[in-house]
């Protein structure tokens, strides 16, 4: 009886020690590198000679962005200058007798927009003796909803001015965000093109003006971005705002399509050798992007190095590699 208990017991542990040297064996396998283990024991090179394109590490600063979207809309008013834009309507119901202006006319401040006249009769007290409406501010008129013979309501915009040459994107920026902004910082606005346009409007510009307040049905803060004279833009357009909120400087940085990664999802970047016969992949660690640019780091990894900037995808650890470009 006592035998066959001892039997047992080692049986146990023979089966616990096979199964522990099995999950060392896998994590063993799983934590190196892409065919590592194989070079190291024989320094085998693959000997397919793999199609890429070489560039070099570079040294630049770079730019983290908080990105919103927002529209196309006249500019605010300062303690210089009125708002940018004004919606004209009526104190009282009244019919139009008269429109002298068209959409897409300039006006000038104090200009006739329209004549009117009270709908219905009302007190001596507060009789309009005036039924001429004004322009306010000068600009372009870019929407006119009021036509002779129809009833202008005091709800209703009948006309809308907007001075184009003091246009802002009005963009939503998440509030976590906006703490950090600032007016004066640098932000890149670009207008999706649309079906009369060839193609998108881009345009570096500025931070006009940060909203205090909070939106709290979105949680956003509205910020102002200029818009240069000059641009081919329209109050009313879609618009998408990236501003500068992060500075990198001296960063090494490598092309986003030079970076792969392995089934383990860890980035590697392949480091071309002095003849630019062969490719070896090199652990990184990425950080910063701006555009096509990624910020990385990596012990020995130094500026001017040579490295693959398309076609690493197909590569193992070390391959021999044809390059296409000079």
């Amino acid at each position: 009886m006592e035998s066959s208990r001892t039997v047992s017991a080692i049986l146990k542990l023979w089966v616990l020690v096979v199964a522990a040297g099995a999950l060392y064996y896998i994590w063993q396998d799983r934590t190196a590198p892409p065919l590592a283990n194989q070079v190291e024991q024989d320094e085998e090179i693959t000997h397919t000679d793999v199609a890429v394109r070489v560039g070099a590490v570079k040294r630049m600063t770079l730019h983290g962005h908080v990105v919103g979207y927002g529209s196309v809309e006249g500019a605010p008013a300062t303690a210089e200058l009125p708002a940018a834009e004004a919606r004209v309507t009526v104190d009282w119901p009244a019919e139009v007798l008269r429109v002298q202006c068209i959409e897409g006319q300039h006006v000038d401040i104090g200009q006739v927009l329209f004549v009117a006249k009270p709908a219905q009769r009302i007190s001596d007290q507060t009789q309009p003796t005036d039924d001429t409406i004004r322009s306010p501010i000068s600009g372009t008129v870019v929407s006119l909803d009021i036509h002779p013979g129809e009833v202008a309501l005091p709800m209703e915009t009948a006309v809308k001015i907007v001075d184009l040459d003091r246009l802002v994107v009005a963009a939503g920026i998440p509030a976590w965000q906006a703490a950090a902004i600032i007016a004066g910082r640098q932000a890149e606005v670009e207008i999706p093109a649309d079906s009369k346009a060839v193609s998108a409007v881009r345009f570096d510009s500025k931070v006009e003006r940060v909203d205090r307040a909070v939106d709290p049905k979105t949680n956003l803060v509205s910020v102002d971005v200029s818009v240069p004279k000059g641009q081919a833009v329209r109050p009313g357009e879609f618009a998408r705002v990236a501003i500068a909120q992060d500075e990198r400087p001296d960063c090494l940085v490598v092309p986003a399509d030079s970076i792969v990664r392995d089934s383990l999802d860890r980035p590697f970047v392949a480091m071309v050798s002095d003849d630019h016969k062969q490719a070896t992949l090199k652990l990184v660690e990425p950080g910063l992007r701006e555009g096509n640019w990624v910020q990385v780091s990596a012990p020995g990894l130094e500026e001017g190095q040579s490295i693959v900037v398309s076609g690493a995808y197909g590569l193992l650890f070390r391959s021999d590699i044809k390059v296409l470009n000079p």
